[in-house]
């Protein structure tokens, strides 16, 4: 497996050079049933099963957000909740009124972000090229 990337000419805002970088394509996008077939294969749940735990995983970890909590999930990440205000004058003028939005934030740990660095990479061109591959697949 191989994180595709494509090459790209960009502007540095600082002094006008132009250089290429490589950036990250995604192949697709993955959604939760087909998530929860993978998750399957490496559990004991059969597929719908796996669907609904995602399913129910959300509502809880929104629940225990909505509760004021942070939510830990095993050794890989863990889910906060931040805000977005207005500024008060005083701290009497200070309320919940001045949220504008809240955010939801996800930390990844270090074990799961240095897994992440021991990456391949794969031109996307490349793929293009291979041997018995047509373009488009």
């Amino acid at each position: 497996m191989a994180i595709i990337y494509v090459k790209q000419q960009k502007k540095n805002p600082r002094n006008g050079s132009v250089k290429y970088h490589p950036i990250v394509k995604s192949i697709r996008l993955v959604g939760e049933k087909e998530v929860a077939r993978l998750l399957s294969d490496e559990t004991t749940l059969n597929p719908k099963e796996a669907e609904l735990a995602l399913a129910q995983l959300e509502k809880v970890v929104i629940r225990l957000l909505k509760g004021g909590y942070s939510v830990k999930m095993g050794e890989w990440a863990s889910f906060h909740t931040t805000v977005t205000s207005r500024g008060a004058d005083t701290p009497k003028e200070c309320n919940a009124t001045q949220v504008k939005r809240v955010r939801v934030q996800c930390r990844f740990s270090r074990p799961f972000l240095r897994e992440m660095q021991d990456t391949d990479f794969k031109l996307a061109d490349e793929l293009l090229t291979q041997p018995g591959r047509k373009a488009g697949e």
